[in-house]
């Protein structure tokens, strides 16, 4: 570890800030990144902490075993890859480094949250739809300054849509490129060993829930909620549909 830049051995890391709003897939990418990358840390309470400890037992070992080996003859190229360079969740802010947005359709991003905050952790919501205009108020204003960003600087700003990590392994291969190294394993290898029903383990789970876009739709309640409070006009972040 240096002042001027993280080293593995005499190599010198690739360094991406990374930013992604809640429930927006995370984990599920950074399943990928394993894969894919080399991937190098500071120490940092994100990585060793019981919850996080405790969302790998929601996964498939042999996906996660998979994640862990390389091609032959690919060299260590060692990535590190900052997801909290404002903290957890924080804004994007275009610093030093490339950056790597994550973004999801708000609508099953908004009920996961819900879900994951109320199931997983206990949290108690007596307004729900106070929060939930709180909660597309800050997606909103999290994505336009992403949005803003690239804008400013296009060539050092990567998204990353959901939508598309889960339906094609080119989406991965771009990021490879956009990152500047070799994957250690085939995007294509990558791609369906993280299939979500393939990366996680059968039975309940309360943090890798479903990774389903339409699971929301299903519930009524949920929809009589979103058209009392309208949510507002997502298509500038390519999700025009109405609900």
């Amino acid at each position: 570890m240096h002042s001027d830049g993280y080293y593995f051995g005499t190599t010198l890391a690739k360094r991406v800030d990374y930013f992604a709003f809640p429930r927006t897939g995370s984990h599920f990418l950074w399943t990928s990144f394993t894969g894919l990358f080399d991937l190098v840390f500071f120490p940092n309470q994100f990585v060793e902490n019981p919850e996080a400890k405790q969302r790998t037992e929601e996964l498939n070992p042999l996906a996660v075993y998979a994640m862990k080996l390389r091609e032959d003859g690919v060299p260590i190229q060692p990535v590190y890859i900052n997801a909290a360079p404002q903290g957890v969740h924080g804004g994007p802010v275009l610093g030093d480094n490339p950056v790597i947005i994550l973004i999801r359709n708000p609508h099953p991003t908004l009920y996961s949250w819900y879900h994951t905050a109320t199931d997983r952790w206990g949290a108690r919501i007596d307004d729900i739809r106070a929060w939930l205009k709180d909660g597309y108020r800050q997606y909103a204003e999290f994505y336009d300054r992403a949005l803003a960003m690239q804008q400013a600087s296009p060539e050092r700003v990567h998204w990353i849509r959901y939508e598309q990590l889960k339906d094609s392994a080119a989406v991965l291969a771009e990021t490879a490129s956009f990152v500047g190294v070799r994957p250690k394993l085939s995007p294509e290898f990558v791609f369906e060993w993280t299939r979500f029903d393939r990366m996680t383990r059968s039975g309940p789970r309360s943090f890798y829930r479903v990774g389903n876009n339409a699971h929301w739709q299903n519930d009524p309640t949920w929809r009589e909620h979103l058209r009392a409070i309208g949510p507002g006009d997502f298509s500038r972040f390519g999700y025009p549909e109405a609900v």
